[in-house]
């Protein structure tokens, strides 16, 4: 059997922080469960070091914050070129001195294997070599590890393997809980970010949350959990900020019980997206938070330029059915009618090949039959589903069994090129005129 070279090299990396964390000699209770390793202090501080075997890749989190190293050329450097080593040295320097409970020496004296060496991949012929060498190394420090816990009665709790998501009472537990669930819009922009979220200058970000539980939204710099801003946006309500232009990391907590504006919920998690938050000048957002299941952490988040709630100009009738609409003001053309009876505003987008309808307008018009696909869209590929509606008008006109696509993150109807081409068309730098053929 051949074993994954990116196991052994997680192997190694955890070997050589137990025995980097070991050799400073105070007492740390270090718990090593699958790719996750924690390292608890005698305040109930943790550091928590996660490997991803597939990318190769480490996230450091610790009550300072979080940042990734990635593997290259025998050395874990992060975005900025730091060494990752070096990195969790400083944080448990830091973590000692902050309190006199973590300075006090481990009460066990073990005689210290050799210092592991590091591990460099060549190609496939030194796989079995190293395999041998780490087997070693991982004997030594699996050894030391049980050696240094014996006599311990405490049990630890699992930790979660998922990179992205873990614990937030884990990171930092001197931080009390508050007592009630804040108000809908609660705002907070923590200390040091020299970050403001109240210049009505800058671009808004609308959240809406359609979500069972209430969540969330925090803000980090690029590339780490340190949080700049959270916003808390209750079940079924929306929130609205302005934000400076910029790029931000946006973390997620949901969940029943209350903790504060940092931990979020102390029944959640807290899930980091890969994706990041772009703050444009004039483009303003919004932030659509979906349930995907009926868990706590059962949600998903779609991002879409948001558009503004204006009447758009009514349309103007000819008498042989044919009508003339003006542009509104965001460029856009708008169009009146209904499906099945239900009122619905399209808006024309002739490079759409269907026309799509949002989740909402297909609950409202009773769409039961919907047949589950994925959509190339602008923003890549995106799951929904086609049906079909027996009749649709615009304006005047009847159109029946009409195909529509229903789109999970829209909210606003696109009149496609399959009810477009029933028509005559003619536009002119203000004003559109739609006749039949």
């Amino acid at each position: 059997m051949t074993e994954s070279p990116g196991n052994e090299l997680g192997q190694a990396l955890f070997a050589h922080i137990q025995y980097m964390v070991s050799e400073r000699g105070v007492e740390v209770r270090q718990h090593l469960s699958g790719n996750s390793l924690r390292l608890e202090f005698a305040d109930g501080q943790l550091i928590l070091v996660n490997f991803n075997a597939q990318t190769q890749e480490v996230w450091l989190a610790s009550r300072s914050g979080g940042i990734e190293f990635a593997h290259c050329n025998g050395k874990w450097r992060a975005h900025d070129q730091s060494d990752f080593f070096t990195k969790l040295r400083a944080i448990v320097e830091q973590t000692i001195i902050s309190s006199p409970l973590n300075a006090r020496t481990s009460g066990t004296q073990i005689q210290h294997a050799a210092r592991p060496k590091a591990v460099i991949y060549h190609d496939k012929k030194q796989v079995h070599l190293l395999r041998n060498l780490l087997i070693l190394l991982l004997a030594g420090g699996i050894g030391f590890w049980a050696a240094l816990h014996m006599g311990q009665s405490r049990t630890s709790s699992t930790v979660d393997k998922q990179i992205q998501t873990f614990a937030l009472s884990e990171l930092d537990s001197s931080r009390s809980c508050e007592a009630t669930l804040p108000v809908n819009g609660r705002t907070t922009v923590f200390p040091d970010s020299g970050l403001r979220a109240d210049n009505s200058n800058d671009p808004p970000i609308t959240l809406k949350n359609d979500h069972a539980y209430p969540l969330l939204l925090i803000l980090s710099t690029p590339r780490t959990v340190i949080p700049v801003l959270s916003v808390l946006v209750l079940a079924r309500q929306r929130t609205t900020l302005h934000l400076p232009v910029g790029q931000y990391d946006m973390m997620l907590s949901s969940g029943n019980i209350w903790c504060n504006p940092r931990k979020g919920f102390s029944d959640g998690h807290l899930v980091k997206f890969d994706q990041a938050l772009n703050v444009q000048m004039d483009k303003p957002l919004q932030l659509a938070l979906q349930s995907s299941g009926a868990g706590i952490d059962d949600f998903q988040l779609f991002i879409h330029t948001d558009t503004p709630d204006v009447p758009p100009p009514a349309p103007t009738f000819s008498g042989d059915g044919s009508m003339e609409v003006k542009r509104s003001a965001n460029g856009h053309f708008y169009l009146p009618g209904s499906i099945d009876n239900v009122p619905v505003t399209f808006m024309v987008d002739t490079g759409a090949t269907v026309t799509s309808i949002s989740n909402t307008t297909a609950r409202q018009v009773g769409i039961r039959n919907c047949k589950e696909m994925e959509f190339q869209t602008a923003n890549g590929v995106t799951a929904g589903c086609i049906a079909f509606v027996p009749r649709m008008m615009l304006g005047n006109f009847v159109l029946q069994n009409i195909t529509v696509a229903v789109m999970p993150n829209m909210d606003f109807n696109l009149l496609g090129a399959n009810v477009l081409r029933n028509f005559q068309i003619s536009q002119n730098d203000s004003s559109m005129l739609i006749g039949l053929r």
